[in-house]
Formats: structure tokens, sequence, C-alpha cells
């Protein structure tokens, strides 16, 4: 066994890398825009939660998970830059 192992390692070309990374695009839009919605229904839930009874309910739930959804679609957008170089 060699001490030094050569991994071979061939770029993609960019007729291939330019339509995934379209995609990836079209997709983080998309999901980032169901995040938006998302969380503009669940402030309204959580706003008229506030007004009748002041108790806290899965609107805010929905609140937080909106926003960590935005942040992971957000670092896989930046993980496929990575992992497709162009």
């Amino acid at each position: 066994m060699s001490a030094a192992t050569v991994l071979a390692y061939k770029r993609m070309p960019t007729e291939v890398v330019e339509p995934v990374m379209q995609l990836i695009n079209w997709l983080l839009w998309v999901v980032l825009l169901f995040c938006l919605a998302w969380m503009i229904i669940s402030a309204g839930r959580l706003w008229s939660a506030m007004r009748d009874d002041m108790a806290v309910n899965d609107a805010s739930h929905g609140i937080v998970m909106s926003l960590i959804g935005a942040v992971v679609a957000s670092s896989a957008s930046a993980i496929a830059l990575t992992v497709l170089p162009t």
C-alpha cells in the first residue's frame, strides 16, 4: 500500500452544472416563499391567540420552524455551490 493516495477529480462540464444550479436556485426560491407564507400565517395565528386569551399555541412554533427552514434552505444552496464548482 502506498502512503499517499491520489484521488482523481474531474470537473463536471458547464453544460451539466448550469442546469443543476438553475434548478437549485428555483427550488430555493420556492422553499423561501413557502417559509415566508408559513411565517405570515403563523404570525396571524399568534396575534389572534394573544388578542383573545393570551394563550401560547403552536403558532410560535410555526414561526420558529419557518425561520429554521429558511436557514436550512439557504445553507443547502451554499453546500451545493461548494460541491458543484463552476
